[in-house]
């Protein structure tokens, strides 16, 4: 008499559904908290830079979420507007070089400076990198909760 052992599985294509599902949700979540993070930061970003035309403030905008092998991220800065990349450049950092090597530094112009201050930085230099700063703890605190879902954790 030959030993035989079978076994069935019932509901494995429910479960790889309901996991799809799961992921699916996952992603279009952690696609909403970088969109909104982004959203906030390019708001700060406006109210902190410096305003002589109105350009730099209508040329911050968000690229879409990317994702490749590792990483899901957003980009976000001056991005459709190439002809303004430099003047913003050049207000972030605070100087610009000519065309003979002369560094030539900023001050913050009157209509930067009717601006005021916000949430502790006056508008001008770093006006993206003070954004981020004011952002930080919220986005810390955004992201950790965006890996959390339905009662678990994926870290």
């Amino acid at each position: 008499m030959a030993d035989e052992f079978s076994f069935e599985l019932i509901g494995i294509e429910e479960m790889k559904a309901e996991l799809t599902a799961i992921e699916r949700r996952f992603y279009q979540n952690l696609d909403r908290v970088l969109n909104d993070l982004a959203d906030k930061v390019i708001l700060d970003a406006r109210r902190l830079a410096g305003l002589d035309s109105g350009d730099l403030e209508a040329a911050l905008d968000k690229d879409t979420v990317k994702t490749d092998l590792k990483n899901m991220y957003i980009d976000f800065g001056v991005m459709a507007s190439p002809e303004v990349a430099p003047y913003a450049w050049a207000q972030h950092e605070g100087f610009r070089r000519t065309k003979k090597g002369k560094v030539v530094h900023f001050s913050p112009g009157p209509k930067t400076i009717s601006k005021g201050p916000y949430k502790g930085f006056m508008p001008g230099k770093k006006f993206l990198q003070n954004a981020i700063t004011i952002n930080e703890d919220l986005v810390l605190t955004k992201l950790a909760e965006a890996l959390h879902f339905e009662g678990g954790a994926l870290l």
